[in-house]
């Protein structure tokens, strides 16, 4: 009777073994897959950041521009509307 007994024992642990190096090998495939994932993440987050900081610049750049056009537009009109005063003070001082 102890026979049997032990055989069950024997096997019982062998099946314990395999589902242990089963467990073991799917926890370090859970432990890698979590370190990818964090990578991953992180590594968007990143990218995220980069976009982000590339769409400031970007409009910092599109506002300076509209700033230096909106300046040489009023430099503009400031010298055409001198010249048309000049004009009028001529004819003015011709009549």
């Amino acid at each position: 009777m102890n026979a049997p007994r032990q055989e069950k024992n024997r096997i019982s642990r062998t099946v314990i073994d395999r589902i242990a190096v089963q467990l073991n090998g799917l926890e370090s495939t859970a432990n890698t897959m979590g370190g990818s994932i964090m990578e991953t993440i992180l590594l968007l987050r990143e990218e995220n950041e980069r976009k982000a900081e590339a769409r400031r610049a970007d409009e910092e750049k599109r506002r300076s521009e509209e700033r230096a056009e909106a300046k040489a537009e009023a430099e503009e009109r400031r010298h055409r509307d001198k010249m048309e005063m000049e004009e009028r003070a001529r004819r003015d001082g011709e009549e």
